[in-house]
């Protein structure tokens, strides 16, 4: 199993739904400091499904404050649509959605 971040979205042209994602493999599993492996990568949403598929953890990660905050597990969801797309596991912290990080 991996670990990944993603640090940013890219929105389908409706501006609803994510199309892409930046993110990035953790080195060696870090979680603090979140090191990554490569530079990060833009990817399909379906790379993201994929991963978590085969078991792989995704996390969003934040920039707060001048520092760096580990945001809620990313979950694959089915849209009423049949599409399939990503969205974040309930969190207790208001403003750490992955509509919540940067668009690229």
């Amino acid at each position: 199993m991996a670990l990944f971040f993603i640090e940013a979205v890219r929105f389908d042209d409706s501006g609803e739904r994510i199309a892409k994602v930046r993110w990035g493999r953790s080195k060696g599993g870090q979680v603090m400091p979140p090191a990554l492996v490569s530079d990060p990568e833009e990817v399909d949403v379906q790379a993201v499904l994929d991963s978590i598929a085969n078991g792989d953890e995704v996390i969003a990660k934040f920039q707060r404050n001048g520092g760096i905050v580990m945001g809620p597990q990313v979950l694959g969801v089915t849209y009423p649509d049949g599409m399939l797309g990503l969205m974040t596991a309930a969190y207790e912290v208001p403003g750490h959605t992955l509509t919540d990080l940067p668009s690229f």
